[in-house]
């Protein structure tokens, strides 16, 4: 077994980039990790950090569902396809006109956001005092930002994947931590909205990056853009689908934030922090497998090999069950340990480390399928099939949220990571069968 996986990270996915992104997500969780330090320690688990980590809600909800899911899954089987029959000219085109309508659409959708923010914070946090809903109201205004900023760095992103390129790709979400850093001792001077200017000036240096990376590469932006190009609209309605699917994960936790919101003080921001660890190895080797390979299965869609796909499919299938496998073994049995090693100190106390390790413990189940969720999805995404997945995953938002109101009397908090970890493995079986049964027919 460890020859076979040496195997798969200095053979076939270490050209396509599956180890370099590894290593580029770990340095990203590193300053993570201690931006959580950070924040455990100077605000510990109060309402402040509540409010902080409830003011993402909309403006990722945003990003999720118009960029970041739903353009990586239309765009690069799109775009690659163009290439590998060697229409670069009209790759470009797409490429040029994808950049222009997509943080456009994001500015269109933030302006009525911006507007009805008060309502939708009662949505989302309906347990907080008038004040703390009012300070949640202006984070998430001024967070607003971030998705249209996004909206350029994630197109960006996904024509490095269409190149296969990782470094500006993989780098970015380091930048963007580092900003998000800076924003503490900013909330030292200009009090809480110091923490949202950092998480703006991260956005900036996020796009930075990659813009840097693009200018390297061979591409030419050919405007004016091309509302009408077929292969434009092509990715548009490829889109409907997934946009439709990509904020189920966003939905979730906001429905969990809802919840938390009317439990103890700082219920909030441990649910957050033991969320945190547990997507380390969901990006680490879920998402980091799952976009390395991903190119490479839209190749062998587009050339209709399955023998191909399958072999791509089957090696990072392989390698992932293996690290995700001991990933979720470590966090069940070391997680608290951790947390309190990295978290406990300063105003974060014993009792918070305990209900952050308890929770992470639960989370530890979900993570095998939550990172083969990546790859099952970007492999429907490779076949052009947008739908499938969507099909399925809606119903196990609906048994997520039905599980944790029914199992919450009984289990607490932990009854959030536990109805995530069952409906996450129900989808994940679902969608491995037809994805195998649809691979037939390739």
């Amino acid at each position: 077994m460890v020859g076979k996986l040496k195997n798969y990270f200095f053979g076939s996915i270490f050209r396509r980039g599956a180890t370099l992104l590894t290593f580029l997500t770990l340095g990203s969780y590193v300053l993570g990790l201690v931006r959580d330090m950070l924040f455990a320690r100077v605000f510990g688990a109060s309402r402040l950090l509540d409010v902080y980590y409830a003011s993402f809600i909309i403006p990722d909800f945003l990003l999720n569902i118009f960029v970041a899911g739903a353009l990586t899954a239309a765009f690069v089987p799109i775009f690659t396809y163009l290439y590998a029959r060697n229409e670069n000219v009209e790759a470009e085109k797409v490429a040029t006109t994808m950049l222009v309508a997509a943080p456009l659409i994001l500015l269109i959708l933030a302006i009525p956001v911006f507007i009805f923010m008060p309502r939708l914070a009662d949505v989302v946090a309906p347990g907080f005092a008038f004040e703390d809903k009012e300070l949640l109201v202006l984070m998430a205004r001024i967070l607003l930002l971030s998705p249209i900023i996004f909206a350029v760095s994630n197109t960006l992103g996904n024509i490095l994947i269409s190149f296969e390129r990782f470094w500006g790709y993989g780098l970015a979400p380091i930048f963007y931590n580092l900003g998000i850093i800076i924003g503490i001792p900013l909330a030292r001077i200009f009090g809480p909205l110091g923490l949202i200017e950092g998480v703006v000036i991260g956005a900036l240096l996020h796009l930075a990056v990659r813009w840097a990376d693009i200018a390297k590469n061979r591409i030419r932006w050919r405007f004016p853009v091309q509302w009408r190009h077929p292969e434009f609209r092509k990715i548009l309605k490829l889109m409907i689908p997934r946009m439709a699917g990509q904020p189920i994960e966003q939905i979730t936790f906001f429905i969990f934030t809802n919840i938390a919101s009317t439990l103890t003080v700082g219920s909030i921001v441990v649910l957050s922090f033991a969320r945190n660890f547990q997507s380390v190895p969901v990006s680490l080797f879920g998402i980091a497998f799952s976009t390395a390979v991903f190119s490479s299965l839209a190749k062998k869609a587009a050339l209709g090999d399955r023998a191909g796909f399958l072999h791509h499919l089957r090696e990072t299938a392989k390698a992932l069950g293996i690290m995700t496998g001991l990933s979720a073994l470590f966090f069940f049995f070391f997680g608290e340990w951790i947390v309190r090693l990295l978290l406990g100190g300063g105003r974060f106390v014993e009792s918070d480390v305990i209900r952050t390790g308890q929770l992470l413990a639960v989370f530890a189940f979900a993570i095998p399928a939550e990172s083969f969720m990546h790859l099952i999805a970007r492999s429907f995404y490779a076949l052009k099939d947008t739908w499938t997945p969507l099909l399925v995953t809606l119903p196990g938002l609906i048994l997520i949220a039905v599980l944790a109101k029914l199992l919450l009397p009984l289990m607490s908090l932990n009854a959030l990571p536990f109805s995530f970890f069952v409906g996450l493995t129900l989808e994940v079986v679902i969608l491995t069968f037809i994805l195998l049964r649809k691979l037939r027919r390739l």
